[in-house]
């Protein structure tokens, strides 16, 4: 295994952006076919909130700290 697959972020696979869609995740995913994007799609990529953009494992946004 690669030193970069070994330390990728698990959500966004290292790509440091996922693509959201509320369209999407409404229909599980049955509004497009898998693994095509129409140009009228409401979605788009954003940064990933796991990684915090990075694409590496463990680099996640801080917590937010409650009084």
């Amino acid at each position: 295994m690669s030193d970069f697959r070994r330390f990728a972020c698990p959500l966004c696979q290292g790509a440091g952006k996922v693509f959201v869609c509320e369209k999407w995740t409404l229909s599980n995913g049955t509004c497009c076919p898998p693994g095509t994007l129409h140009d009228n799609c409401p979605g788009q990529r954003v940064p990933c909130q796991a990684c915090n953009g990075t694409g590496l494992r463990g680099y996640g946004a801080p917590s937010v700290l409650q009084d």
